[in-house]
């Protein structure tokens, strides 16, 4: 579907632009919206505190008028207690206590008394009440009137503050809807307590009347008020009961103990908000506490209607946004193929130069050329880019014919070196037919064309035997040629030495006199006698041997002459020895065996190589070396050879008795 650039190139600013309007709608629905949300529910807040606030102003305003009330009437009570009671001292002066009839004197004048709506009672000293211008309160005692706090009047009297006048609230009869104001205070004459009182229920009346009009003016303002469409205002009470219902949606009372009530979270500034279930419909809910009043100003509205205004805006983005989007895709396909229109003509260029003959000068693209002066921009700088390709194609391909042709040579020389390394080493034990006491195999890969590792053996005589493995310091060619020189000059020295440590100190003595490069070559070189099975050998710097016996025991054979061979001249290097018996072998190896590496950089190691050769104990020589090639195969895997591999091995038979038959 899109194997061509126009359509990826369309494609992806189709992708950029749809990413781009799915964000700007995602976060319009998101941010927008929900501001837009915010703003409507700020706007139902804000009506709730209008009202709360005319009825806070409302309520302070009953609430000053009852002060006013109160306070006129403590003022006037006290004003006529005074009069009474300087009354009352007159009639103390005429004697010292209170007889019968200066007590009857003055319950007489007091009752004749006119002060309007004020009345008074006496109590004597245990607060029972013997005179009452009323005649309610007669026969009762301070004790069993309560005052609005529920406690009794005698207590206001018999407080350490008993000495001066007390003011109380009280409701005589236990009757809540009449409450009267009284200044009581001790008359010092005669040791009474002297009541005065008024009524004040108009006072509370008179706040009913208020507050039943403020709630009729209220209900009239919420049948007025919109909020949203079917929004309304409305108000209860802790008892759930309704005092003005919502005007403009069906409520039923059933739903008013859903709404929250919680007066301690509700004395916030702001009202609390939750969604109610009414009929399948979601109704969200904004309820503030009036504390003074114990009333809840609600607002209910459908939820639809609070997201209404941000669904409306959301929609009319997305529409805006679709018709951007389509305008930009059929713009953006125009632009594409304007730009897309030389690209074509450099790919039409770009096959027939694929098939030119880039070894002559015959192919010159003319169109790119005119796409080099017409196009200044990328496009130009592409077909500019064309043309240098082109002439650089020439030359590499001239370069790499040339490159190729030395190469080959390079490669053919090289197996030809591989063929002249492989020959110079031998195959085969010399008189294996006569000489069955030995059985021996070695194997040589080279990790390179040519490697530097190196093995021989050749018998001095009819009984001896020498052998030598080594491996040069270096790889690739100058190994080979350093281990061509190494095995060139034992073959010379053992002709006319039969010691292995001295021979090994003139091939040190002949490699360290020249050597540049600093190359060394570690060895092994061992004589055995093929009759007796004993083996002298020197060993410089190489990897120990490894010994086999006919019990299956194996294990290796610890010791160094001396040194790498040709770092250092003048070297000693002394002589090691062993005894084979029947049945017993030596196999010894280079590093190339021990440090071969598997995809994880792990070796081989010296002990995987112990392990193996135990595991195929009695095999020959060549079984066993053949058998740990594959283990290391097997080991490396996908690995590349990172040495040279080299092993030899040598099993020791002893002396055989051949019958002849006659």
């Amino acid at each position: 579907m899109f194997k061509t650039l126009h359509s990826k190139l369309i494609a992806f600013i189709a992708l950029v632009l749809l990413s781009t309007a799915s964000a700007v709608v995602y976060l319009t629905h998101r941010d927008v919206g929900r501001e837009v949300m915010h703003i409507e529910q700020n706007n139902v807040e804000n009506i709730l505190d209008g009202v709360f606030l005319n009825l806070q102003g409302v309520y302070r305003n009953v609430i000053a008028d009852r002060i006013d009330s109160i306070e006129h009437s403590r003022e006037r009570l006290q004003r006529e207690s005074d009069f009474v009671l300087a009354v009352l001292t007159l009639y103390a002066q005429n004697t010292t206590y209170p007889t019968p009839s200066a007590v009857s004197e003055f319950r007489n004048w007091l009752a004749q008394l006119d002060m309007g709506t004020t009345n008074f009672f006496i109590a004597d000293t245990q607060g029972q009440i013997f005179f009452d211008s009323e005649n309610n309160l007669v026969q009762q005692n301070l004790s069993e009137l309560s005052d609005i706090r529920g406690q009794p009047l005698s207590g206001v009297v018999n407080t350490p503050q008993s000495s001066f006048a007390q003011f109380a609230v009280f409701s005589p009869n236990d009757n809540p809807d009449i409450q009267k104001l009284a200044f009581l205070q001790r008359t010092p004459a005669w040791d009474w307590i002297l009541g005065a009182f008024v009524d004040i229920s108009h006072i509370k009346a008179r706040e009913k009347a208020r507050l039943a009009q403020v709630v009729k003016e209220l209900e009239s303002q919420f049948a007025q008020a919109r909020i949203t469409d079917t929004g309304s205002l409305f108000i209860f009470n802790r008892e759930h009961e309704i005092i003005i219902p919502p005007a403009h949606i069906g409520f039923p009372e059933r739903l008013l103990p859903n709404l929250p009530t919680r007066t301690p979270q509700m004395q916030r500034d702001r009202p609390e908000r939750s969604v109610i279930l009414v009929d399948g419909e979601r109704l969200v809910s904004y309820t503030r506490y009036f504390q003074s009043l114990n009333w809840f100003l609600g607002a209910i509205i459908p939820e639809t209607e609070l997201q209404a205004p941000a669904q409306e805006l959301v929609r009319r983005q997305s529409v805006l946004i679709g018709g951007i989007f389509v305008l930009s895709v059929i713009a953006a396909m125009g632009f594409a193929q304007l730009i897309l229109r030389p690209l074509g003509l450099l790919a039409t260029e770009a096959k027939q130069l694929a098939q030119q003959d880039l070894t002559t000068n015959t192919y010159t693209p003319k169109c790119i050329e005119t796409l080099t002066r017409k196009y200044t921009d990328e496009v130009g700088a592409l077909a500019a880019a064309f043309l240098f390709m082109q002439a650089e194609l020439k030359n590499n391909v001239r370069r790499l014919l040339e490159t190729t042709a030395a190469k080959e040579r390079y490669q053919s020389e090289l197996n030809v070196a591989r063929e002249i390394q492989m020959s110079f080493l031998p195959q085969e034990l010399p008189l294996a037919d006569t000489h069955r006491e030995l059985a021996l195999y070695a194997l040589l890969e080279p990790a390179r064309e040519v490697g530097g590792d190196l093995y021989d053996f050749f018998m001095l005589d009819d009984t001896r035997l020498c052998f030598t493995i080594g491996d040069v310091s270096d790889k690739g060619m100058p190994a080979a040629l350093y281990m061509a020189i190494t095995r060139t000059l034992i073959q010379s020295y053992t002709a006319r030495e039969s010691d292995p440590g001295h021979i090994i100190r003139l091939v040190n003595d002949s490699l360290s006199k020249d050597n540049p490069k600093s190359m060394f070559v570690t060895l092994i070189l061992g004589i055995i006698d093929i009759h007796t099975g004993q083996i002298g050998y020197a060993n410089a710097g190489h990897n120990p041997p490894i010994i086999m016996t006919q019990h299956g025991e194996c294990d290796f054979v610890q010791g160094i002459s001396g040194p790498v061979v040709g770092a250092i001249e003048g070297m000693d290097y002394h002589n090691l020895n062993m005894t084979l018996t029947p049945g017993d072998s030596l196999f010894l190896y280079t590093d190339g065996v021990t440090e071969a590496m598997n995809p994880q950089f792990e070796l081989f190691s010296d002990e995987r190589l112990l392990q193996t050769i135990r595991h195929a104990h009695g095999a020959s020589p060549e079984s066993l070396i053949q058998h740990i090639r594959s283990r290391l195969s097997e080991f490396a895997a996908d690995a590349p050879q990172s040495d040279d591999i080299t092993m030899l091995m040598i099993a020791y038979h002893g002396q055989t008795t051949t019958a002849e038959t006659p």
